[in-house]
């Protein structure tokens, strides 16, 4: 049996590439949020595979889990590929400056909400925060059976997103509070915690670097 091309190729070759099969992508989900009836198919495997291969994913995230996908280790803890993350957040940004994001209720959008993990000079570039971002937010894929994404790359870089929306802070405040999460459950069993006590010193000093140059933007030249 001829395999059925995935609208995510489809709309790959309709459109402009990467353009095209975002655009699908975004197209549907303004549609869900206007209350249209939409076929979401976009997240099956097959489309996730195919989505992946367009936008230069070594390998795809359909059908994995969490471990699989953030393999890399920096300060000690596993979060997604810096060049898989990369991708997603230069694929939102560009979205970002398209005027894609603009809120139901009529208000505005932070446009600088990613502002803080994009290369210097145009950002602040704390990528590793969004590297983590996205390892926290894929348990909302396959990881941890309430899967929603399906471990769709741009769905899973929105839902990050959508938290820095709330306070560009959120993934370093994030880390410690699940670093303290660890350490009392570890208390508990009886378990060695010399681990997390160590992690939970590196992430508290990271969350007070990260806030002390925020406060440092309050101050006058």
């Amino acid at each position: 049996m001829e395999q059925r091309q995935s609208k995510t190729a489809q709309a790959a070759e309709n459109g402009r590439g990467i353009d095209g099969t975002v655009e699908y992508v975004i197209g549907i989900l303004k549609d869900i949020d206007a209350g249209k009836e939409v076929y979401t198919d976009f997240i099956s495997s097959q489309d996730i595979t195919d989505f992946c291969e367009l936008i230069g994913f070594k390998d795809t995230w359909a059908g994995i889990t969490d471990s699989d996908i953030a393999t890399s280790k920096d300060f000690g803890i596993a979060v997604v590929d810096a060049k898989e993350a990369s991708i997603i957040l230069n694929i939102l940004k560009r979205e970002i400056d398209k005027g894609s994001f603009v809120p139901k209720s009529g208000g505005d959008f932070n446009t600088h909400v990613l502002d803080d993990f994009l290369p210097k000079p145009q950002g602040l570039g704390h990528l590793w925060e969004y590297q983590f971002g996205l390892r926290v937010e894929l348990e909302h894929g396959r990881t941890r059976g309430t899967n929603v994404t399906n471990n769709h790359p741009l769905l899973t870089g929105m839902i990050v997103m959508a938290h820095l929306t709330e306070d560009t802070l959120y993934y370093a405040r994030l880390w410690v509070m699940e670093v303290e999460g660890e350490l009392f459950n570890a208390r508990l069993k009886g378990e060695d915690i010399s681990d997390f006590q160590q992690e939970l010193e590196i992430a508290r000093r990271y969350l007070v670097k990260r806030e002390t140059e925020k406060y440092s933007t309050l101050i006058p030249a």
